[in-house]
């Protein structure tokens, strides 16, 4: 399975999460260290969106949830954009 580069990955997660707060009042930049909980002030459909979000852009289903249940089941409460392009990096596929 070819990988997508982080930088490219950054890149599309930008665009998407952009799209997301569109409707919402964050005008902050947002970076690798953005946290989704605190910064964003994401809430648990917001991820659910935002899991959605991902797989219509990648064209393919992704173990978003599972993402999400493990950072629950190891007590982490918030997670960053860091955490979203790695674990992206490690799942989609690059077209080629």
């Amino acid at each position: 399975m070819a990988q997508r580069e982080r930088e490219e990955i950054f890149k599309d997660l930008l665009s998407i999460l952009n799209d997301l707060l569109e409707d919402w009042e964050y005008s902050g930049e947002i970076t690798m260290e953005t946290s989704m909980m605190n910064d964003l002030e994401f809430e648990s459909i917001d991820a659910v969106a935002l899991g959605e979000a991902l797989e219509m852009h990648y064209q393919q289903t992704l173990p978003f949830a599972e993402f999400l249940t493990d950072l629950g089941e190891r007590g982490i409460k918030d997670f960053f954009v860091s955490d979203l392009v790695e674990f992206l990096h490690r799942n989609v596929e690059k077209k080629t």
